[in-house]
């Protein structure tokens, strides 16, 4: 959840893209149709505005449409993964996977016993470190199904705390992230793909983006895609879903 660096892997690739299509004798045409789903979603709406702000002129976005997203952390998503609108395993993978990944970033911690109780302390930080599987992660985390509140059982009063009240690194880090869609109108249609049903990415975080994108007089809205369930995730369905209602539309505004 970097948006930094996902914008400029996504302009890499971009340029990947233009080097590579003439050796295979097709044409690659600079109109881009951006989409994305759950942390990818922010990432579009990002390489949508950097597009839009010039960031290569060889390119330009024409459609967005991210699914799925939480693009108001400290508004809307946080508080979800806490407060149980979020359910346990994907609440407590999704904050431990947040306060690793961001202290790599912004230094939100000197030591993980700050954050992390016994002995997820001396544990969780090699959970993420991009070899073991998703499984392998929740394995790792406090899932028992006889723990009622798995939240305290992994983080320290501190990091419960600071996660409610964010200060310094943190708070920073989130108000970085969440600039992702106030203060600029896509001057290209936006269709915010989303399910009220979705057990992972609360769907206000949708209509926040929204709201924020339609203040400055943006052609946006919401695209409710309904109750779907895919391999027993709700979140995953909407990807599925969310992803043929794409390319649907897109086809009907090349």
């Amino acid at each position: 959840m970097h948006v930094r660096s996902e914008t400029t892997a996504s302009l890499d690739m971009l340029r990947a893209a233009r080097d590579f299509m003439p050796r295979t004798g097709r044409v690659l045409r600079s109109d881009v149709y951006i989409a994305g789903f759950s942390q990818g979603a922010t990432a579009a709406l990002a390489l949508a505005r950097a597009l839009q702000d010039g960031a290569d002129r060889r390119f330009r976005a024409t459609a967005v449409a991210p699914i799925s997203g939480a693009y108001a952390l400290r508004r809307v998503e946080l508080p979800a993964l806490l407060d149980g609108r979020v359910a346990p395993p994907w609440s407590v993978a999704y904050t431990a996977y947040l306060l690793v990944a961001w202290n790599r970033l912004y230094h939100i911690y000197d030591t993980p016993g700050q954050v992390f109780n016994a002995p997820y302390d001396r544990t969780v930080e090699a959970l993420f470190d991009g070899r073991h599987s998703g499984e392998e992660v929740l394995r790792g985390l406090p899932t028992d199904p006889a723990d009622a509140t798995p939240m305290r059982t992994l983080l320290t009063p501190y990091a419960l705390d600071l996660l409610r009240h964010p200060a310094g690194p943190l708070a920073a880090g989130l108000d970085e992230h969440d600039r992702t869609c106030p203060g600029w109108a896509p001057r290209v249609p936006v269709r915010l793909y989303l399910s009220g049903d979705d057990e992972q990415a609360a769907a206000a975080n949708g209509v926040q983006c929204r709201d924020a994108l339609r203040a400055h007089d943006a052609n946006a809205r919401i695209v409710d895609l309904g109750p779907v369930t895919y391999q027993g995730s709700r979140h995953l369905g909407t990807n599925v879903r969310g992803v043929a209602e794409t390319v649907r539309w897109f086809g009907s505004t090349g």
